[in-house]
């Protein structure tokens, strides 16, 4: 399927539906960077140990930039 078939329908998508495609082909663009890579698995490794942020603090961080 070629971006030209799918751009009507991204384009009749909600907001926020829009914003979860935006941060997946933004993935999927970078999957085979391996410093990309390094730094997913370094983030995984400190959510397993507990040094992760709630949602809420997300948020609040997120609103604050």
């Amino acid at each position: 399927m070629a971006f030209a078939e799918l751009m009507p329908q991204i384009e009749q998508l909600p907001r926020e539906e829009m914003l979860k495609a935006l941060a997946y082909l933004k993935h999927r663009v970078r999957t085979d960077d391996t410093e990309y890579q390094h730094e997913l698995a370094r983030r995984h490794a400190d959510i397993e140990a507990g040094r992760g942020v709630t949602l809420t603090e997300a948020k609040r961080r997120l609103a604050e930039s």
